[in-house]
């Protein structure tokens, strides 16, 4: 299914106490980047989000903000831990400890531990990241539906302009023929001449488009395809309007009729805006 690169979720949960929020931007980017902002998780933890994001999220920049705060009494304690490192290292100086007293070190950062913050497991911590996650896939599916109609519309056009193009190439072939045959006859050869009559067929050669509409529409055929896809993938499709447009390119080289052009121009505009589109998908 297609998904758009730009989407924003904001969750929120109640847990002992606490409300823990899990805030999620993507916006547009090559390839996948993570941003992971927390006042809470452990780096193990954040780890394993970051794996989770990686295994459902192919492409785009995301900005993760997951925090805590406080709904009802704080309850805290001493991080003893850090008490006996800094008495170690006390000891170890010349100062008189003997002396010290909460003041003077209650500043320290980490002094204290909040005893419910500190308790939340990784599962906890999981549960609410997919959750949010989830709704992010959703909201960029959403986004991805209405970049695909756009897409079905420009192919549809596309089609009929192919149609249109190859009907007026088989109604000018006598024209062509004509105009090749004037220009020559405007250098002085004579037109019953065999090479003559081998300059013409190789210019008829020259300007005959049915093998670019040919790949033109199994290009086509692969877009909508790659549309259709479950794991459809930006990359991808930006791939295979690159050879549409080089594909149109030779053409609108090759026509001569004011015709033949409108219609290869037109193919080419629908390649081009969905070029643009293209950029927004994952």
């Amino acid at each position: 299914m297609l998904r758009s690169m730009t989407a924003y979720v904001s969750t929120n949960h109640n847990h002992n106490g606490y409300s823990i929020s899990c805030d999620i931007k993507s916006v547009n980017g090559k390839s996948l980047d993570i941003n992971f902002k927390s006042n809470f998780i452990l780096p193990k933890v954040e780890l394993v989000i970051r794996d989770l994001v990686s295994k459902k999220v192919h492409r785009g920049n995301l900005e993760i903000n997951f925090n805590v705060e406080t709904i009802g009494q704080p309850s805290f304690v001493l991080n003893k831990t850090l008490i006996k490192e800094i008495k170690k290292e006390l000891n170890k100086s010349d100062l008189d400890i003997k002396n010290l007293n909460f003041s003077d070190i209650k500043d320290i950062p980490d002094i204290f531990i909040d005893k419910e913050k500190s308790a939340f497991s990784e599962n906890i911590i999981k549960k609410v990241f997919k959750e949010a996650l989830i709704a992010l896939i959703e909201n960029k599916e959403i986004e991805g539906n209405k970049i695909k109609k756009t897409f079905t519309d420009r192919i549809k056009k596309i089609h009929k302009n192919l149609i249109s193009l190859a009907n007026g190439v088989a109604k000018n072939k006598h024209k062509r023929k004509k105009s090749i045959l004037n220009k020559l006859n405007l250098s002085s050869f004579v037109v019953s001449d065999e090479s003559i009559s081998n300059e013409v067929v190789n210019q008829i050669i020259k300007s005959d488009i049915s093998e670019e509409i040919d790949r033109l529409r199994f290009h086509k055929s692969s877009l909508l395809a790659e549309l259709e896809s479950k794991q459809a993938k930006g990359k991808k499709i930006d791939f295979i309007l690159l050879e549409m447009l080089r594909e149109v390119n030779t053409i609108l080289a090759k026509v001569t009729f004011s015709k033949e052009k409108e219609y290869a121009l037109d193919i080419k505009i629908y390649i081009e805006e969905m070029r643009e589109q293209v950029s927004n998908v994952e």
